[in-house]
């Protein structure tokens, strides 16, 4: 038995993928995955019957997620709807063409109004990594070689989630944890850099946000709302997601978890990436610069983190073509790059990287002037350490593994650069 916290956790949802494994051919998977989805539905129960009533036991957050719940099963026409149209887009593609799929995958975003599903630049004006395995061919010096695959090896782009083969795409892990996980590696095998986003150059910038909606309502927002005091109910017309928004909200949800399927079968075609890659390539056509979303590799090694910890996202940026060189310059110019220095070991502790932040903060609370660039990288830096500092990770704590300490010399660097250009 479920609630609808426990359902719709990435951990739940990936063991219903994981059902329809076996199968060969993915347009049945799906119909596989729907089929569980729907029966989970069904069995949904209230929260103040199941074992996340432990943790979550407000007697509001249970009248929410009861409304809600009632909401759902009474909506199974219309997540039955949001498969289909997956399916039929899917269908689209080996059945007739590429293109009149990525038209149909567009119409139903326009139609289902997903495309408001944006994320603002402060989602992601943190510190963002990038690696490559350790092997001697490059210089681990230079800045360029970390980043998008040059525009002369574009023979050398393989075929990935949201970009096909020969078209560079430039992949950020939201941790050193992340970038290790994506590139199957121990971090200690990996030459790494970590870029920081330009709050100012990405203000207005379109980037698309898969991301598991109703998970981060009902598990990260609601108890900390319910616990302050609050009356939400949820059909309260003033916040989302509600009784009218029910429609938006499944169609949200499969669309992304249709497009972070797990592979099973890999090959020269993995049939997981079209639908994905189509939206990807629906996303370019219509100005639209990146897309944010979660990994969909295994966390189950790190116990402890916070819920509200991102640090197994990944945000992928379109790389526009350059005629002339063979790096977007522009591009990498509306980042601050820093390169991991590991030839005198991982000496940084957290308390090291909390105290500069501290300088930061208490100078920035005295100027005149605008450093939403510098205070927004600070302050999402501060609450990543306070989500996972007490996390362990194969029985240690988080920034006692490599990734943690790789990640505490690359914010050292970030934090100590963004104090000196306060100065």
């Amino acid at each position: 038995m479920s609630c609808v916290v426990c359902f719709f956790r990435e951990s739940q949802q990936k063991h219903l993928k994981n059902n329809a494994f076996g199968i060969k051919r993915f347009e049945k998977k799906l119909r596989k995955y729907k089929d569980e989805f729907i029966k989970g539905i069904r069995g949904i129960d209230s929260l103040s019957k199941c074992s996340c009533n432990k943790q979550y036991n407000h007697q509001g957050m249970v009248q929410w997620t009861d409304s809600f719940m009632h909401c759902l099963k009474k909506s199974e026409s219309e997540i039955c709807s949001a498969f289909d149209q997956m399916i039929s887009i899917y269908d689209d593609f080996i059945q007739k063409d590429q293109k009149t799929a990525t038209d149909n995958l567009w119409l139903y975003l326009e139609n289902q109004d997903l495309l408001v599903s944006s994320e603002g630049a402060m989602t992601y004006t943190k510190l963002l990594f990038r690696a490559r395995p350790k092997s001697g061919t490059f210089d681990e010096n230079e800045i360029r070689e970390y980043f998008h695959i040059p525009f002369s090896k574009r023979h050398l782009v393989g075929n990935q989630r949201f970009s096909v083969s020969g078209q560079p795409m430039l992949y950020f892990g939201s941790s050193v944890l992340a970038v290790a996980k994506e590139l199957d590696k121990e971090p200690s095998e990996l030459a790494i850099a970590a870029f920081l986003p330009s709050y100012s150059e990405y203000y207005h910038t379109k980037i698309f946000s898969l991301t598991n909606h109703i998970s981060e309502v009902v598990e990260n927002s609601l108890p900390g709302i319910f616990g302050a005091g609050s009356q939400l109910l949820y059909n309260d017309p003033n916040c989302a997601p509600n009784c009218r928004t029910i429609s938006k909200d499944v169609h949200r949800t499969v669309l992304m978890q249709v497009c972070t399927f797990p592979v099973e079968y890999r090959g020269s075609f993995v049939a997981e990436y079209a639908i994905p890659q189509m939206l990807t390539t629906a996303l370019r056509e219509h100005g639209y610069e990146g897309i944010y979303f979660p990994s969909t590799r295994d966390y189950s090694d790190l116990c402890g983190s916070h819920r509200f910890s991102t640090h197994h996202f990944n945000l992928g940026l379109f790389v526009p073509y350059d005629f002339v060189q063979d790096t977007n310059e522009a591009l990498l110019n509306k980042f601050l790059p820093f390169i991991l220095d590991d030839s005198k070991g991982y000496v940084t502790s957290v308390d090291d990287v909390l105290n500069k932040c501290a300088e930061v903060t208490d100078f920035t609370k005295n100027s005149p002037h605008n450093n939403n660039d510098y205070v927004l990288p600070v302050c999402k830096l501060k609450l990543h350490i306070e989500y996972v500092k007490d996390a362990t990770i194969n029985g240690s704590r988080y920034f006692e593994s490599d990734a943690g300490k790789i990640e505490l010399e690359l914010y050292m660097k970030m934090v100590s650069h963004i104090y000196g250009c306060l100065k």
